[in-house]
This record gives structure tokens, C-alpha cells and sequence, in this order.
């Protein structure tokens, strides 16, 4: 666990996931939009957790829930982590933890590409969070992890409790990384400025961990009720979804995503409440 020297090898979304993506603000621009380029992109470091022996959900629950929510009240350091429960898709019933960086620089200023931490992250991070977060680390382990680099998101609400739609893709046959990136930066980011009756959306590229070189297409739902407002249930589309959002996918963009990829599998990551 990179509490105390996290596994190398061992991290993955969710979504969502994710997170301080939503950030539009950045120096160096990027095909005219203002998101972060290079290694001032934000970073997400999905960690698969396992509940440690003895650990019921219930108690893993009311802790996270309770003084666990004391750690990361703000970014400590350029990080946020925060817990989330897949309640529909391939992970249904698991946990995750989320690394939010607030860059690539971030996460490598903290954690080299092999080995240990550095010191800088006890420095900046560890030493300034309550107890809690020891304890966290007590009652689970990070089993399989990536960290993702945020390439787009729409902008959202600080303070909101969002629902991520995460939909790991590979590229299709005949499509490069870098046809595909340069849609997501342009027609992509174009179609997509914010976000639509409460849904937006982020695109991810794994940097390190199970599934580097890959990529993720995320659905941003904030608040989390929106999900069920959309989809009542994981086969059900609702008519304000139909209406106001379907439209959007079923354009020239949507098939275009379709044609440059296929998907894997998904999970949906909700906020963890009691």
C-alpha cells in the first residue's frame, strides 16, 4: 500500500474516479482549450482494495464514513484520497480507493516509476494526517492498481458527491494512440465543454500499474442520484435521459468513440454511505 510503501504493480478507476479531474484551469493550453497538458495533467490512482481478515463491510463502512472522512476534508500536499463502492457492473460489491493528484509531477515527486516512496510524500502528505489514516491501512490492502492520467474532463462542482460511469476501452483494430488522443482533444473536448443535465464526462489513460496504455471512458454524474435519474436500472434508460443526454452519444462524436474502441467491461463507483 503506498501508505507504507505501496506495492509496485499492485493498483486500478473508479471512476471515478475520480476527482479533482473537472480542473479547467492550467497553464500551457492545449488546442485552444485551457485543460492541463503534460505533466501538469491531473493524476487518479485507482487502488482495488481487499478488506483485511477479521474486517466486515459494516465496520470498513462506518470507518470510512467516520474518522476516515477527517484525512482528506481538502487536498493534503496536491492529494485527496477518497473511497469509493462499485453498486452496479464487474466489481459490484468491492471497494476502491481513489488517489487524486493535482498533477503528474505530483504523483512523480512522490512515488518513483520503481522502489519506495520518497521522503517528500511523509513529508507533504502522511505526517500531516490524523490517525485514521494508519488505521485505514489496517483494515484493507491495495490488490491491483493503475494510475491514470486525466487527458480530458468537463468541469464540475467542488464540495458535490459524484457517481462515476467507468468504462474500461481498448483501442479498436486500425486505430493509434495517437488518433485516438487527437480526438479526444479535439471534436471530443469540443462536443463535450461541461456537462449535460448533471452528466459529464473524462477520458483516462493508464500511465502505470494493470492496465497502462490503456484507456478509460468515464461518465460523471454529479450529484450521485443522477445515475438512477438516467438509468433507473443497469438495462433501463429513462426519457430525461433520452431526451436530454442520449442525443449527444448518438451523434457524430458517439460513433465515432464506438468506432475508435471497444469496450471492456464497466463499473459503476458510487460514494461510500451509512
Amino acid at each position: 500500500m503506498r501508505h507504507h510503501v505501496i506495492r509496485v504493480g499492485v493498483v486500478v478507476l473508479m471512476v471515478v474516479i475520480l476527482l479533482a479531474m473537472g480542473c479547467q484551469s492550467a497553464s500551457s493550453p492545449k488546442s485552444g482549450s485551457s485543460f492541463p497538458v503534460g505533466d501538469e495533467r491531473p493524476m487518479v490512482g485507482v487502488h482495488l482494495l481487499e478488506l483485511s481478515d477479521g474486517v466486515t463491510e459494516e465496520a470498513f463502512e462506518e470507518f470510512v464514513t467516520g474518522p476516515f472522512a477527517e484525512c482528506f476534508p481538502e487536498p493534503v500536499g496536491g492529494l485527496t484520497v477518497r473511497v469509493e463502492k462499485c453498486d452496479r457492473g464487474q466489481d459490484l460489491g468491492q471497494y476502491c480507493a481513489v488517489w487524486m493528484f493535482d498533477s503528474v509531477a505530483r504523483r512523480d515527486s512522490y512515488f518513483p516509476s520503481e522502489g519506495p516512496a520518497r521522503a517528500s510524500f511523509d513529508e507533504d502528505v502522511a505526517s500531516k494526517l490524523p490517525d485514521a489514516w494508519s488505521r485505514f491501512w489496517e483494515m484493507c490492502d491495495s490488490v491491483e492498481f493503475t494510475d491514470y492520467i486525466v487527458m480530458y474532463s468537463t468541469p464540475r462542482s467542488p464540495g458535490v458527491q459524484s457517481l462515476y460511469g467507468v468504462h474500461d476501452i481498448v483501442l479498436a483494430d486500425g486505430t493509434t494512440p495517437g488518433e485516438f488522443e487527437a480526438f479526444v482533444d479535439g471534436p471530443f473536448a469540443a462536443a463535450w465543454p461541461h456537462s449535460i443535465g448533471g452528466m459529464g464526462r473524462a477520458i483516462l489513460v493508464g500511465d502505470r500499474g494493470a492496465r497502462a496504455g490503456e484507456y478509460q471512458n468515464v461518465f460523471i454524474f454529479t450529484p450521485a442520484s443522477k445515475r438512477d435519474e438516467f438509468f433507473p436500472t443497469p438495462t433501463t434508460q429513462s426519457d430525461v435521459y433520452n431526451r436530454d443526454v442520449a442525443p449527444k452519444l448518438r451523434g457524430e462524436i458517439g460513433e465515432a468513440m464506438q468506432r475508435m474502441t471497444d469496450r471492456e467491461s464497466y463499473s459503476d463507483w458510487a460514494p461510500v454511505r451509512r
